[in-house]
Order: C-alpha cells, then sequence, then structure tokens
C-alpha cells in the first residue's frame, strides 16, 4: 500500500500536469478582421516597358479577432507590401505584436485582384515570445476603403507547439 502511495501518486500528479492546457499544443481556426492605414510608399519605374513599376507599401493598423479567443486579439497588424505591375512579385510580409510584445511573421501571395477586393493565402513563417514555433495558413481579403485606407478579413488555422 505504501509502494502504491510512494510511487502512483506522483505518477499521476505527473500524468494530470501533462495534461494540461498549459502543456497541450495549442491552435484551431482563426479569423480576424483589421483596418489598415498606408504609413509609407516608395515606387520606382522600371524602363523595360510603359507603365512598369515596382513598389514598397508600408501599412499599420490593428486586428480584432472574431474567431480564435485570445489568440492576436486586438494584435497591432504591420504589413509590408511588395508589388512589380509586370506580375513577378505581388505579396509580401505580415507583422502581429500582442499587447506583450510577442509577435507573429506571415507572408502572403495575391492571388486574385478585381478592384477594390483583394483576395490571396497566407502562411506563419514563425513568432517571438508566447507565439515561437507558430505554424499555420488560411486566406485573406482585402477591400480597399481609398487609396490610404483598407480593411482586411484573414481565416485560416494556427497551431503553437
Amino acid at each position: 500500500m505504501q509502494y502504491v502511495l510512494r510511487c502512483g501518486l506522483p505518477i499521476t500528479a505527473l500524468l494530470i500536469a501533462c495534461s494540461s492546457p498549459t502543456w497541450a499544443e495549442q491552435g484551431g481556426p482563426w479569423r480576424g478582421r483589421a483596418v489598415l492605414v498606408v504609413t509609407s510608399e516608395k515606387s520606382v519605374p522600371v524602363a523595360d516597358k510603359e507603365k512598369h513599376t515596382v513598389s514598397v507599401t508600408e501599412y499599420d493598423g490593428a486586428v480584432f479577432t472574431e474567431v480564435g479567443g485570445a489568440f492576436l486579439a486586438n494584435a497591432r497588424y504591420q504589413v509590408t507590401d511588395l508589388t512589380d505591375t509586370s506580375g513577378m512579385v505581388s505579396g509580401g510580409y505580415k507583422t502581429f505584436t500582442d499587447a506583450d510584445g510577442s509577435k507573429v511573421f506571415a507572408r502572403y501571395a495575391l492571388k486574385e485582384m478585381a478592384l477594390p477586393v483583394l483576395k490571396g493565402e497566407w502562411e506563419f513563417l514563425d513568432g517571438t515570445g508566447k507565439y515561437k514555433g507558430i505554424s499555420g495558413r488560411g486566406r485573406y481579403e482585402v477591400h480597399v476603403v481609398s487609396n490610404t485606407v483598407l480593411w482586411d478579413l484573414l481565416e485560416g488555422e494556427y497551431k503553437l507547439p
């Protein structure tokens, strides 16, 4: 009996601790709605043909989580967009910064453009702090409101180690 208490209780406690949500992998569906404003824009003409330009545009804003609980809820949302009007590049990078400073980095690619709506796919690359090792992917739909304002709907899944 003492052997069971001495060995069995610590093993049971360890099993309970390891099965708690803090030790379990986290993840699931996520949907965020965001607003962004242009903070800088640089466009350079390319001389090979008329109206060919390459541009870098930076956006800053916030994302509000609709599905996914506290994941990236009210996070700062920054986008660096790379566009080549010849079609060689149309995508960029997204950075989400949580209130505690933890970051998530994503890459995206434009798949459809029917202004004022742009559609594409994104993929989480990695993160810092509590988001280190994140993975996931999904789709986005951007609605251009004006030359300097847009809103973005992001839907997909995420997984944290």
